[in-house]
């Protein structure tokens, strides 16, 4: 017995030290970024903005009106994908009152497509899976921050978001147009309601900009408000590079705590 409970515990902390975080765009301060989701009590919100670390340093991500970037990550505890969001303020630094609004939204296959838990486990690894977003054309241009958000489809019921420096450049837009755009999801934290575990995501209001790669498994469509289980995907993401997967956990459905040690 003692055996297993030190094998559970071992797999949990492989998988914490793991967890994913953002490579591009580039982070505020990347040397001090742990990997960890946000706090449940939403302390750290937003970008995980607390005790030593902050909006500072890293390397601003210059962006030009209309242009084409890419979300990619570092680590490998990918929790059987889930669902992300690119998001941004003007605010600079960000705070709990800022105006986040999505300008890409991934459902399902975000961190990682094709992948029942987490891939090889290695904190330090480029993850094999990016994901291409467009810069809108028609916002402001000027200081800001940009980020990403991250709910997993196994393991803990978690939110992610790590954030960094941003200026876009060209001639500019109109504010209204950033103000349409859809308000950044925030469940799992700050007593916000949670996500249903072994299902995709797929947003309420996801915006125009929209890749699709649920199908696999059942979707849930999630707002400020919650999730509502029901229905399948209709995924156009493509396929996937070849991932290994969790030895534990990884089919999101149930299993138990020692299921579910290696993906949380």
């Amino acid at each position: 017995m003692f055996f297993a409970k030190t094998t559970i515990s071992a797999a949990l902390v492989a998988a914490v030290n793991a967890h994913m975080k953002m490579a591009t765009p580039a982070p505020f301060d990347p040397e001090h970024l742990n990997n960890s989701p946000l706090d449940a009590s939403g302390s750290d919100f937003p970008c995980k903005f607390g005790v030593g670390y902050s909006a500072t340093g890293g390397t601003t991500n210059t962006y030009e009106l209309g242009s084409s970037q890419q979300l990619s990550f570092i680590g490998s505890a990918v929790h059987g994908g889930g669902s992300c969001q690119v998001v941004m303020t003007y605010d600079n630094p960000p705070t709990k009152d800022s105006k986040w609004k999505v300008i890409h939204s991934i459902e399902g296959g975000c961190p990682a497509k094709g992948t029942e838990g987490n891939l090889a486990e290695n904190p330090d690894a480029k993850s094999p899976f990016s994901y291409p977003f467009k810069v809108p054309s028609d916002i402001p241009s000027g200081k800001g921050v940009i980020g990403f958000t991250w709910f997993n489809r196994i393991g803990n019921r978690e939110m992610y978001m790590n954030c960094g420096p941003l200026e876009l450049t060209g001639s500019g837009g109109d504010k209204a147009n950033f103000d349409k755009l859809p308000d950044m999801v925030v469940l799992n934290i700050a007593g916000k309601p949670t996500t249903p575990e072994g299902v995709d995501y797929k947003f309420a209001n996801p915006g125009s900009s929209v890749e699709d790669n649920t199908g696999k498994y059942g979707v849930a469509t999630c707002g400020k408000d919650g999730c509502q289980n029901g229905g399948t995907g209709g995924g156009s993401g493509g396929s996937a590079p070849p991932s290994s997967s969790a030895p534990a956990g990884g089919n999101g459905g149930g299993g138990g705590a020692r299921a579910r040690a290696a993906v949380d």
